[in-house]
């Protein structure tokens, strides 16, 4: 019975250590929401300046036909 335990011990003591480093990642995570300013960041082609010439050029080339 020693033997037993003594092989499943540090696999519980293992399971419960990722268990509350996992629970404290969910509640840190719940708690902090994304920036108000964050959705403006999710599409850098938008804020991208060889975008936005890029796009200028093929709206000057369709309006020039």
């Amino acid at each position: 019975m020693s033997t037993f335990i003594a092989t499943i011990a540090p696999f519980i003591a293992a399971l419960i250590l990722t268990a509350l480093f996992v629970w404290a990642l969910e509640r840190s995570n719940r708690r902090n929401g994304s920036a108000p300013w964050a959705d403006d960041y999710r599409h850098p082609a938008e804020h991208d300046a060889d975008h936005r010439r890029s796009a200028h050029d093929m709206d000057s080339y369709g309006a020039a036909a």
